[in-house]
């Protein structure tokens, strides 16, 4: 091999992880850093999609974010939790210096993920 040939890359291990698309309507919360929402935490309401949607404005928190919430949802997996119970599984902690926090309240709902996705890029 040269330096010149392409690496090739191999998984070795990858936790499980929830679907990341969806085509039912999704459920899902703000996820909010120094009081500014960064992010939402969403499932399909078929259960059984997840995934974590960094607001654009929000900038590096919310990209940073998203690698603690892809952390978060496959030990959510691991340990049989459903994606629509996972909505609520961290509300009221207190917020994570990484993740953020999920306030307590009801879920919100949207008729897709293509609408959350579009909430998440608005200014």
């Amino acid at each position: 091999m040269s330096l010149k040939d392409q690496p090739v890359f191999q998984t070795v291990l990858a936790p499980d992880a929830y679907p990341r698309t969806t085509s039912a309507a999704v459920r899902y919360v703000p996820i909010i850093k120094d009081d500014v929402v960064i992010g939402y935490l969403w499932a399909a309401t078929t259960d059984d999609a997840a995934q974590y949607v960094p607001r654009e404005q929000a900038g590096d928190a919310a990209l940073d974010a998203a690698v603690a919430w892809t952390r978060r949802l496959r030990w959510a997996k691991a340990n049989g939790v459903t994606p629509l119970r996972a909505l609520q599984h961290w509300a009221g902690e207190s917020e994570d210096s990484r993740a953020g926090k999920v306030p307590v309240e009801a879920p919100f709902e949207l008729p897709s993920l293509g609408a959350l996705v579009e909430l998440a890029s608005a200014g």
